[in-house]
């Protein structure tokens, strides 16, 4: 970190003495255009969390905008730097041995100073920042012109570029404008008296003049690429954040929603209802579940749930098939929506005989440490039915019709470890699977049902 022992003009002087030499010998001055480059490096890394922490605290800088706190501690700095700046600037001119208007920079000075204790007192930032805008943009034209013009004040300016600069890095676009528009005014008409009116005496050698104009020029475009870098680095890391965030919540809608419906959602802002002639929808349940369910703990119950979902799950998603939504031990998905595909159903009946073969696999593991089998049932049926999105907290993609109903009655009308189709399924997928016919069963609010187990291959 840099460290000036600036508090005095004796104790500036030593420090400027260090890179300017007293005679105005020019010639021994690269280290000090050797030291800016890493200067402004170490600058760069000033804002630790401790630091940040204190000006929270201190000056009320805390914002719900992680982008408004960086901006306001960007800015005191900056304002920091170019206090202790100025001050150099003019020993510089003093060690060289040309006089430099000193009231301009103490005015600055003093302001800053003053409108810090009122940060500090009211936590008013909006008047902190103007009030830097404005000494930024009057004075060094003042300071410029009193020294003898463009050429005599070396282009000092330039400076007052930093007021619109800074209005937009915090996002005072209005206000940027006037600022920019300011500062032309006070460039023509600082070019306007220099050609109407004669220069000031004591006009510095031409050597010394190039070499502020090009502290002028230095200092300026390092503090303008400075605030450029941070606003556009933090711009750049909020960018990246925003685009993490879209790609979760792209995620969890995808978990939650069908790909073309929550597509639906994130380009219209909701999903229309729609109806499907031909779609299957498919029912699990463990036999016996909610009697076997009392004598497990809690994280044994889920643990259980998750193993058999997780796997169904796989299965669905194999097998294009969206799964609907799970109710205690029951498992329910379908298959034809949100996109009707011919093929579907073939797809919903050899998801089915997946789900037996993995329950049938375990059966042993289970029994042996549960002393229960997780023997299902599986019920399916193939008919009109509506699907659509509801809610308007915890959205969800649900189904409704008596399709449903229907395949709800014939999973309990099933036996343990078989798969129950209707007829209308069964007359889909009767020359790829071979299944037998169980007979017409009553089937509570819907009438009989003719029913077939689809049979081991």
């Amino acid at each position: 970190m840099i460290r000036l022992n600036c508090v005095t003009k004796e104790g500036a002087a030593a420090c400027v003495g260090k890179f300017f030499p007293p005679n105005g010998n020019l010639s021994d001055l690269s280290p000090f255009f050797c030291r800016l480059p890493s200067n402004l490096y170490y600058l760069s890394g000033m804002f630790s969390p401790q630091l940040k922490s204190f000006l929270h605290r201190t000056f009320h800088f805390d914002n719900p905008n992680p982008e408004i706190t960086n901006k306001r501690i960007l800015g005191l700095f900056l304002v920091i730097m170019v206090m202790a700046s100025a001050v150099c600037y003019n020993l510089a001119y003093d060690m060289l041995g040309y006089s430099f208007v000193w009231w301009t920079t103490l005015v600055y000075c003093g302001a800053t100073v003053a409108g810090l204790i009122w940060l500090l007192y009211s936590g008013n930032y909006f008047f902190f920042k103007h009030l830097q805008f404005i000494l930024l943009l009057v004075l060094p034209p003042v300071a410029q012109w009193l020294r003898g013009g463009y050429t005599a004040g070396s282009g000092f300016i330039l400076i007052s570029f930093l007021a619109p600069i800074g209005a937009l890095i915090f996002n005072e676009w209005r206000a940027a404008r006037f600022y920019f528009a300011f500062y032309i005014i006070l460039l023509l008409g600082g070019g306007m008296m220099e050609y109407c009116f004669a220069a000031v005496a004591d006009t510095p050698s031409p050597r010394v003049r190039i070499l502020f104009f090009e502290i002028n020029f230095i200092l300026t475009t390092s503090i303008v690429y400075y605030l450029m870098e941070k606003s556009l680095r933090f711009q750049t890391d909020l960018q990246a954040m925003l685009v993490e965030e879209n790609l979760k919540s792209d995620a969890l809608i995808s978990n939650l929603l069908p790909d073309e419906t929550a597509q639906e959602i994130k380009s219209t802002g909701y999903a229309q209802a729609k109806s499907y002639p031909v779609a299957t929808v498919l029912f699990t349940d463990f036999v016996g579940f909610s009697a076997f369910a009392r004598t497990l703990s809690a994280e044994e119950l889920v643990e259980q749930i998750d193993f058999y979902f997780g796997a169904f799950d796989e299965i669905v998603r194999r097998n294009d098939l969206e799964k609907i939504k799970t109710i205690g031990d029951s498992y329910m998905c379908a298959g034809g929506l949100p996109t009707p595909r011919d093929a579907h159903v073939y797809d919903m009946l050899k998801a089915a005989v997946e789900m037996r073969e993995f329950v049938a696999k375990n059966r042993p593991a289970k029994m042996a440490r549960f002393n229960y089998p997780f023997d299902i049932r599986i019920g399916i049926h193939t008919g009109h039915m509506v699907a659509g999105v509801v809610g308007n907290s915890k959205i969800a993609y649900d189904i409704w019709g008596e399709t449903v109903n229907i395949a709800s009655r014939i999973e309990r009308l099933c036996e343990p470890g078989r798969i129950c189709i209707s007829k209308a399924t069964y007359d889909l997928v009767r020359d790829r699977f071979r299944c037998s016919y169980q007979g017409r069963f009553p089937a509570r609010h819907v009438g009989e049902v003719d029913i077939y187990y689809v049979e081991e291959s």
